[in-house]
């Protein structure tokens, strides 16, 4: 008897201790999973061993969207639903294509209310039809007006309050509910130029966000300041400049001075470590992207992780990742907190991932790399004016995430006499690996100037100490050319207006105030021959590092379509706590299950629409179900098929 008593103890513990997991209510409260990013959900009943059962639950349709403009560049022909839901406070919030905000029932999808801002959608933006969606704030008082509140950034610089329980805007927050982020920004010729893509950060009371700016367009662009308002207010608490001003800490680093520079703003998603008070910068490269004649220096805080104090935006410590970019090498993946374990010891990290391949892991109190960092001497610049900067960081730990360089026998084979034609292409450009600069005969900048690692971030399992990376392995030519001395203008040149505008800047760059530029038509395309890439696939794949040892563990290619494995993408992943990682991002519209320990996929299902967002899983009541929820809507510049669908998965 005792021995059976004993028996039915331990399966009562057992099942106790099973329990929480099983009843454990996780929400998605921000974009990013939480605070620090890292796309992870503790939840494990979605598992390895019967994730391939998932069945759709439900499928709402938004109808933002459109295929087949006018407009002759091709990326603004349609939208680009990259907008990652929230899940929190019995509301699933994301934002479309048009900043418009839909809020539903995150159990049955049915829909609790809509918000549309108003943008002139046949307007053209800077930046595409793009919103990444949407942020939260809650209140300590809950009978207090707009107790909740859903913070929308929009593509013509609004920042808007909402009451998250009818989505209404906060009548007390700015003006009638909307802060105009054109206030405060100079020099600004058109608000065409000034554009929000990513949602704000909030940190206590604190409202930070960045912007996504015009760059290369004209020799003066906007500058990227970093701005944080009052999220009960609107009010403005601080600005932190990331082109120093004349005298500021960094603005040494600006031998032309500082005054006509523009960019280096922060487009991506900010995060942010709560305990310490901190946000963490990704921040992009100054303007223009491939000449910096008049930018001089190492060009501080461009290409930086920046760690500021969220309540007073003072400046906590930075660490550069390209000196003096010329390479549109901008910080696009948001930096995401993780642990290294090492010597018996646990440290805080921040993991930043960046467009030319290399993954910085740094000491989330100091910004010192925690695995060595060399500076390594750089080729030269040729171009008249310019001078590329003599080295640039590389970090021995991990090795890089995706390839780096490109010679005769990384050529794709498949086609012997298109690969004699990329051969012969390959000897006319400049091609001296990693940090080649931009020529006049023309380049080879690989990876290319979408990543590496880009937008789409990383996923991290704080169990298995492992982040999961999408990298991108396409090369691009890049040639810059000059343009005749009367084209420089002392106000920095004119953004392009109307169909004529547009041409005319396409054709001969006159205008734009610029010494040397990169034509639009011309001067950044693919390495490729008769529009087939040069280098071998796979041209994208997922990976996946161990950071205690600062090694790689599995690469495998990702999407698959023509016979090709691996194609070249922006999706965000998602890893979950039962050993899983949700991936797609490539134009095949397949989402894929892979398993996190050997990166085998082991279940995956075909989508109506291309994926660009990150999937999310969440469960909001203890006797509730698991779900996993993906926002299929399609990205015109990558080619996948565009639509309006949020789609949620759950187990039968």
């Amino acid at each position: 008897m005792k021995k059976i008593t004993a028996a039915f103890g331990l399966l009562a513990l057992a099942l106790a201790l099973a329990a929480p997991s099983r009843a454990q209510v996780a929400e998605w409260p921000y974009t990013e999973g939480a605070p620090g990013g890292g796309r992870w959900s503790p939840l494990a009943d979605i598992e390895r061993g019967n994730v391939g059962t998932l069945k759709v639950a439900w499928t709402y349709r938004h109808g933002d969207f459109y295929d087949g403009g006018w407009r002759p560049d091709a990326v603004n022909r349609g939208t680009s639903f990259e907008a990652t839901p929230i899940v929190v406070d019995g509301r699933l919030i994301f934002s479309t294509p048009y900043d418009r905000v839909v809020a539903l029932d995150p159990e049955s999808g049915r829909e609790i209310w809509t918000y549309d801002p108003g943008i002139d959608r046949d307007r053209f933006f800077a930046n595409m039809m793009i919103s990444r969606g949407v942020a939260y704030w809650r209140g300590p008082d809950p009978k207090a007006p707009c107790a909740r509140r859903v913070f929308l950034t929009t593509l013509d610089a609004r920042l808007i309050a909402l009451d998250a329980d009818r989505g209404r805007p906060c009548a007390e927050f700015g003006a009638g509910g909307t802060v105009d982020l054109l206030r405060g920004v100079e020099p600004l010729v058109d608000s065409w130029e000034y554009n929000l893509t990513s949602p704000a950060t909030v940190v206590g009371d604190a409202v930070v966000l960045g912007s996504s700016i015009a760059d290369t367009v004209r020799r003066v662009a906007p500058p990227g300041h970093v701005r944080a308002f009052d999220a009960r207010s609107g009010r403005l608490l601080w600005t932190f400049h990331t082109i120093p001003r004349p005298g500021e800490p960094g603005s040494e680093t600006w031998e032309n001075g500082t005054e006509n520079a523009g960019a280096a703003n922060v487009w991506s998603t900010i995060t942010a470590d709560l305990e310490r008070g901190l946000v963490f910068l990704p921040v992009s490269t100054a303007n223009p992207d491939f000449y910096g004649g008049d930018r001089l220096g190492a060009n501080l805080y461009s290409d930086s992780v920046l760690a500021l104090e969220a309540a007073t935006g003072a400046r906590r410590w930075h660490f550069q990742t390209v000196h003096h970019d010329l390479w549109d090498y901008d910080l696009a993946a948001p930096p995401i907190l993780v642990q290294v374990r090492r010597e018996g010891r646990t440290i805080d990290a921040v993991a930043q991932a960046t467009k030319s391949g290399f993954l910085f892991v740094l000491d989330r109190d100091s910004g010192a790399p925690l695995f060595p960092v060399e500076e390594r001497p750089v080729p030269a610049s040729d171009v008249p004016g310019e001078v590329a900067w003599a080295t640039q960081p590389v970090p021995l730990q991990p090795p890089p995430l995706s390839s780096q360089r490109i010679g005769d026998e990384d050529l794709w084979d498949i086609d012997p006499a298109r690969r004699e034609k990329c051969r012969a292409r390959l000897r006319e450009l400049r091609n001296e690996g990693l940090f080649t600069p931009p020529s006049e005969r023309g380049s080879i900048v690989h990876p290319f100037t979408a990543g590496g690692a880009n937008w789409s971030g990383g996923a991290y399992d704080p169990v298995r100490g492992r982040l999961f990376v999408p990298v991108n392995n396409l090369a691009h030519v890049i040639k810059v050319e000059p343009l005749p001395p009367g084209n420089l203008a002392d106000d920095g040149g004119q953004p392009f207006r109307g169909l004529i505008g547009g041409l005319w800047y396409a054709l001969t760059g006159r205008g734009t105030g610029h010494r040397w530029w990169t034509s639009p038509i011309d001067g950044r395309t693919l390495f490729a021959v008769d529009g087939v890439p040069c280098n071998r696939p796979p041209w994208g794949e997922l990976v996946a590092v161990d950071l205690d040892a600062g090694a790689l563990g599995w690469r495998v290619p990702n999407g698959e379509a023509d016979g090709v494995r691996g194609l070249s993408g922006f999706g965000p992943p998602l890893a979950t706590a039962s050993g899983l990682v949700f991936q797609s991002g490539t134009r095949d519209r397949r989402l894929r299950a892979y398993d996190s320990d050997t990166g085998a996929v082991l279940a995956a299902w075909d989508l109506p629409a291309g994926l660009h967002a990150g999937a999310i899983s969440y469960r909001v009541r203890p006797e509730g179900k698991q779900f996993l929820v993906v926002a299929a809507g399609g990205h015109v510049g990558v080619g996948s098929t565009l639509g309006d669908h949020v789609i949620a998965f759950t187990l039968p």
